[in-house]
């Protein structure tokens, strides 16, 4: 199994994860795994504005803009 060393990493930050890993009864490593885990599950941020890029626009069947005014009480454009 690999190893990763984090450098610069805030005290403040790595006293959070400590004692989050001693509420949840886990070690900070395992902690760390999981949340990297839940991470790299996640699309990036280009591959999920990608994805949003070759979707059909969607016609909401209302007029967006004219509602929005109305519910900010703003007059007709």
């Amino acid at each position: 199994m690999a190893s990763l060393q984090v450098k610069n990493l805030p005290d403040e930050l790595h006293a959070a994860l400590r004692e989050r890993a001693e509420r949840e009864g886990t070690t900070l490593s395992e902690l760390v795994t999981r949340a990297l885990r839940r991470e790299v599950a996640l699309p990036s941020m280009a591959d999920w504005l990608g994805d949003l890029g070759r979707l059909e626009p969607v016609d909401p069947g209302v007029d967006v803009p004219r509602l929005l005014d109305e519910v900010r009480g703003e007059p007709a454009r």
